[in-house]
């Protein structure tokens, strides 16, 4: 894997954010690559589907609570990449519909149900999708569904 500095520099170049933030947000995924099942490539991958270090680190965060909470089932990585190849969007499309069910979960002063159930909750959304415009984003279609329906939580 290339080092760090070389991937927040590459990052900050493509888009909006700093080099600092980018290195700080490396630096904590790689801390809890091991703890969160993300291997080499699973890193890899994760952040070049990520637009900003804030959605690096909350997926990564998110990796990690889910490995914790399902330490038997497998990486919580494999299931997003799993959802997301069985659906006509793809893996940065994922994170940042994944990214905006958390936010509005906080906003909303929710709990998050966790990894799972809100790429169950997605999912949905995809479904749902079918009959939207082609190029109908995910992200909207999430936000959508989410200020009409709501979601369930404990």
């Amino acid at each position: 894997m290339p080092e760090i500095e070389e991937i927040a520099r590459a990052r900050s170049q493509a888009n909006d954010h700093s080099y600092m933030e980018w290195l700080n947000a490396l630096s904590e995924g790689a801390s809890l690559q091991r703890e969160a099942h993300l291997d080499d490539r699973a890193f890899m991958a994760l952040v070049g589907a990520c637009l900003s270090p804030r959605q690096f680190s909350l997926m990564v965060e998110s990796l990690d609570e889910y490995a914790k909470e399902h330490p038997g089932e497998g990486s919580g990585f494999v299931l997003l990449a799993g959802y997301a190849d069985d659906s006509p969007y793809g893996l940065g499309d994922w994170v940042a519909a994944l990214e905006y069910a958390y936010d509005w979960l906080a906003e909303s002063g929710r709990v998050s149900p966790g990894l799972k159930p809100l790429l169950e909750y997605i999912s949905c959304c995809v479904e749902a999708a079918a009959s939207a415009p082609a190029g109908y984003p995910l992200t909207g279609m999430v936000e959508e569904m989410l200020d009409r329906y709501g979601m369930e939580t404990q």
